[in-house]
């Protein structure tokens, strides 16, 4: 579904990617690990076409990223942002139908109204949350309604950013397990980056390690704990020693 051939990109004199080649297959769940400011935000935002590369090929379902691609990807996608993001002066049914009340997605606001109460079901929100604000609500409930707005539009491709961020080990266990239930319902691609390892291991059939601009190691989450690859050791044991505590 997603392709990356040698992509690089500098921000002036600072080399952020350096040849990341990395395969999203189609239907599976890939994890994109690595410390703080390795380039997993460039990288998601180089295969949203929000930043362009220096050089190398965006390629989606087999087809080049051009422009006229770009915006019938973008319609099949679907995103959970870190912190959930949601806007805080609409109502949350407004924020989950947010795509659907506007532009090529749009649907009438009763229909529209009536899937984002389904979506908060499929999260386990009852209805009587949709005429309330963001700031009413949790952070973990903010989440959920996050997610239920990332699949509102039952997605091909979906993108997590951090999606436990800020939330306590319950919370992120009931997060990762509704990823992952949602996921394979929807039998959609999900690309996710996140330095959680409890999300790693529950939702990821594939991982690929990011380090300086380019993917260290990449293969299935059961091979993970016997990679052979000590950037990858170090990181997900939490070693303050190692090739990574190295170079910094």
């Amino acid at each position: 579904m997603i392709e990356l051939t040698d992509i690089h990109k500098s921000f002036g004199s600072k080399h952020v990617l350096r040849g990341v080649n990395l395969t999203v297959p189609t239907g599976t769940s890939t994890v994109i690990i690595g410390g703080s400011g390795t380039g997993k935000s460039v990288t998601l935002k180089c295969i949203l076409g929000l930043v362009t590369p220096d050089q190398g090929e965006v390629r989606i379902n087999g087809a080049p990223m051009t422009d006229d691609g770009r915006e019938a990807f973008l319609e099949r996608f679907g995103m959970l942002f870190q912190g959930a993001a949601l806007f805080d002066s609409l109502p949350i049914w407004q924020n989950v139908a947010f795509r659907l009340l506007r532009g090529n997605l749009k649907r009438p606001k009763a229909e529209a109204r009536e899937i984002a109460i389904e979506k908060l079901r499929r999260v386990g929100l009852t209805p009587d949350v949709a005429n309330l604000f963001p700031a009413e609500l949790s952070g973990g409930m903010q989440k959920r309604v996050g997610l239920a707005r990332a699949i509102a539009t039952d997605p091909q491709v979906i993108f997590f950013d951090e999606p436990t961020t800020g939330l306590d080990p319950i919370m992120a266990g009931v997060i990762n397990d509704l990823i992952r239930e949602i996921v394979t319902e929807m039998g959609a691609t999900a690309m996710t980056i996140t330095h959680d390892m409890s999300s790693v291991r529950a939702i990821s059939d594939n991982v690929a390690m990011l380090h300086e601009g380019v993917i260290k190691w990449t293969g299935p989450i059961a091979d993970l704990d016997q990679s052979g690859d000590p950037y990858v050791d170090q990181f997900i044991h939490g070693r303050a020693t190692g090739p990574i505590a190295a170079v910094r």
